[in-house]
């Protein structure tokens, strides 16, 4: 081989060579590196994901000791994607921990339970609606369970709570009550996740339970009990009911409860997160107490009575089921009613003839303490009473018949006057009013059908209208209100509670 071609060959090996390495140098591979995001914003690459994780659970000792975990987590706002990238600015977890410590919550292993379905308020219509949705968060779902199941005694009998869950408990031979149902209203749903420890997380279940009872709220709120002091009466005004001052007080179980001078008694309006229903079947003797019947007799004098016959009260067996929402009577249904023995109808002989030294008769019941006619049919149960329901005057009462015939049942006017009100509202229903001289009012709601219009003179006794459930009502009621100085809810008006403040027949 002669040397020119040797040259040739080698500055070709030579030229192939150095094409090579630079097209070597044009393809380099990339990196695989994961890219670090809080709130959808880049901070930029890491080598290990597990590395960032360890790290952050190893600096967190104050957390772990907190809430008694053994792992912290990343925060739920922090996301971390693989990418390839030549991109060779690289941070070590511990630049990353510094940048997102003050400002990304960490979290930690738990549960998540959904409430739907919670009441709220709405303070300027002053209206309540049922649409809220509530977040609880624990570590250990066993305490909500257990939690809910210590709510729930809170408004029904423990003893009878228990024999319910037990099955144990004894049948109906003659009277007597059982629980057919008890669940919760509201939509619930429980799922484990991450949880930010910016949240209020329930690590026991007596946080929890005043938290499913009261809410937000403060769970305590005292108040020392003076000379005369009743429970009916320091739960009126406290805008609270009955029922809510013994959920708030569970050492005293009944309205009838004695207190003592300078007793602490809690007044913390409750707020439960859920509805908790009771169905029950009840079968009960109750009595039919008697009518008052007044007859002109025109051998008395005007304004003298006498009575001709004397009342007897009868009483009837009645089975009917009845639910209720957080202790409060929301339905009742009859099933059945057996008479023991007829009431007796009390006859009094009213005096028409003039006197020579005159004389008058007042049907003012109020101001004659006279006797005022019972608005319903009977039996009947006082389903809920006059006072404050959620912080909310309940101005009236609701009654319902509890022998089967409660839909378009008689409702009667309580006393002589004039249809001062005949219509409708979305809240009340078919309502009347009565002007029964004197400033005073009743009124009378949810009806299914109006049978006077205004201006209308009625009697004492006289059917008006026929037992119903519109407007907002959850059952077949009449709600019976009294009133003073003008017309129910108008300016000037006040409202009274009729059982206290009449005298019925």
């Amino acid at each position: 081989m002669n040397k020119k071609l040797l040259i040739s060959i080698i500055g070709g090996l030579l030229l192939c060579s150095s094409i090579f390495f630079m097209g070597y140098k044009r393809v380099e591979t990339p990196k695989e590196l994961y890219r670090v995001y809080l709130d959808g914003v880049s901070l930029g690459y890491i080598e290990s994901k597990a590395e960032l994780e360890a790290y952050i659970d190893e600096r967190e000792d104050e957390i772990k000791s907190k809430y008694g975990v053994d792992k912290v987590y990343l925060p739920n706002n922090l996301s971390i994607e693989k990418e390839k990238t030549f991109n060779k600015n690289i941070k070590t977890p511990e630049e990353i921990y510094d940048e997102i410590k003050d400002i990304a919550p960490f979290t930690i292993s738990g549960y998540e339970i959904k409430i739907k379905g919670v009441k709220e308020v709405n303070d300027e219509e002053e209206e309540e609606t049922y649409t809220k949705t509530v977040y609880i968060y624990v570590l250990d779902k066993d305490i909500f369970v257990d939690s809910i199941d210590e709510t729930i005694k809170a408004f029904i009998n423990e003893d009878e709570y228990e024999a319910f869950k037990t099955n144990l408990q004894k049948q109906i031979n003659d009277t007597g009550k059982i629980i057919e149902n008890v669940y919760i209203k509201n939509a619930i749903t429980i799922k484990k996740t991450n949880i930010s420890v910016e949240n209020k997380i329930f690590t026991n279940k007596d946080d929890l339970s005043k938290y499913l009872l009261f809410g937000d709220a403060s769970s305590e709120k005292k108040y020392v009990v003076k000379t005369g002091d009743t429970i009916e009466d320091i739960a009126y005004k406290n805008k609270m009911s009955s029922n809510e001052f013994l959920v708030a007080n569970p050492s005293l179980t009944s309205e009838d409860n004695l207190l003592y001078v300078g007793q602490e008694v809690n007044i913390a309006s409750i707020n439960p997160a859920f509805k908790v229903v009771e169905k029950d079947y009840v079968v009960e003797i109750q009595t039919v107490e008697y009518n008052t019947i007044y007859k002109d007799d025109k051998t008395l004098v005007k304004g003298k009575e006498k009575v001709s016959v004397k009342g007897e009260n009868g009483s009837i067996k009645v089975a009917y089921h009845l639910t209720k929402e957080n202790g409060e009577t929301v339905n009742l249904e009859s099933e059945s009613s057996t008479v023991i023995k007829q009431p007796v109808d009390k006859v009094i002989l009213r005096g028409t003839k003039e006197s020579m030294g005159g004389g008058s008769y007042s049907t003012d019941g109020v101001v004659a303490n006279g006797i005022w006619f019972w608005p319903t049919i009977k039996p009947y149960r006082i389903t809920s009473p006059y006072g404050y329901r959620n912080g909310k005057l309940h101005a009236g009462v609701d009654i319902q018949p509890t022998n089967g015939k409660a839909l378009n049942s008689n409702i009667y006017a309580s006393n002589n006057g004039v249809v001062a009100q005949s219509g409708y509202t979305s809240y009340n229903g078919n309502f009347i009013v009565i002007d029964h001289g004197n400033g005073w009012f009743t009124s009378y709601g949810h009806l299914n059908k109006r049978l006077v219009s205004v201006g209308d003179k009625v009697s004492q006794g006289q059917v008006i209208g026929k037992m119903g459930a519109t407007g907002h009502a959850t059952g077949v009621h009449l709600h019976f209100g009294l009133w003073k100085g003008a017309k129910p809810y108008y300016p000037g008006s006040t409202s009274y509670n009729p059982l206290k403040t009449l005298k019925f027949q």
